[in-house]
C-alpha cells in the first residue's frame, strides 16, 4: 500500500489567512496525480493524493474532503468501487471523473455517480487539459453549499 501524502506543496498565491478547501485526488498514475494536485492547488484547494482504492477508502474514512477527483481505471479495483464507497458515506460534495477512458465511458461513469446520488460534475478525459480542469475545480468550489474561497 502506498502512503497517501499531499502531492504538491501549497502555492504561495493564497494568503495564509484563507482556509483552503481540500480535494482528494485518486489516480494510480503519479504524473496525472501530480498534475491534478498542482491545478487543484492553484484553484484554491489543498490536495491530497491517493494511488489505490484502498488508500482512497482509508482517507475517506478518516478525513473530510470538499471535492474528489477520480480516475476510473485504478488497477485491480476500479473507480466504481470508490463511487460506491462515497455513496455509502453519504458524500455530498462534488465528484469529478478524470479518466483516460473514451468520452462515452467518462459520461457513463459520471452518470453512474449521479445514480448513486453523488454530486458528479462534467467529466474530463486524459490527457488532462489544465485549463479545463481548473474551470471544473473552480465551479466545484462554488457549488451551492460550498463557500467560495
Amino acid at each position: 500500500m502506498s502512503l497517501p501524502v499531499p502531492a504538491c506543496p501549497p502555492d504561495t498565491e493564497l494568503p495564509d489567512a484563507i482556509v483552503r478547501k481540500t480535494v482528494l485526488v485518486i489516480d494510480d498514475d503519479i504524473t496525472h496525480r501530480a498534475v491534478i494536485c498542482r491545478v487543484a492547488d492553484r484553484a484554491g484547494f489543498a490536495a491530497i493524493g491517493a494511488e489505490t482504492v484502498e488508500d482512497a477508502e482509508l482517507l475517506l474514512g478518516s478525513h473530510q474532503f470538499d471535492c474528489v477527483t477520480l480516475d476510473i481505471s485504478l488497477g485491480a479495483r476500479s473507480g466504481y468501487d470508490v463511487l460506491k464507497a462515497l455513496a455509502k458515506l453519504g458524500f455530498d460534495k462534488p465528484v469529478l471523473i478524470v479518466s483516460g477512458l473514451d468520452v462515452a465511458a467518462c459520461r457513463d461513469a459520471a452518470e453512474a455517480a449521479r445514480r448513486l446520488a453523488l454530486d458528479a460534475v462534467d467529466p474530463l478525459q486524459k490527457p488532462i487539459d489544465p485549463a479545463a480542469l481548473r474551470v471544473r475545480l473552480d465551479a466545484a468550489r462554488r457549488r451551492p453549499g460550498h463557500i467560495a474561497v
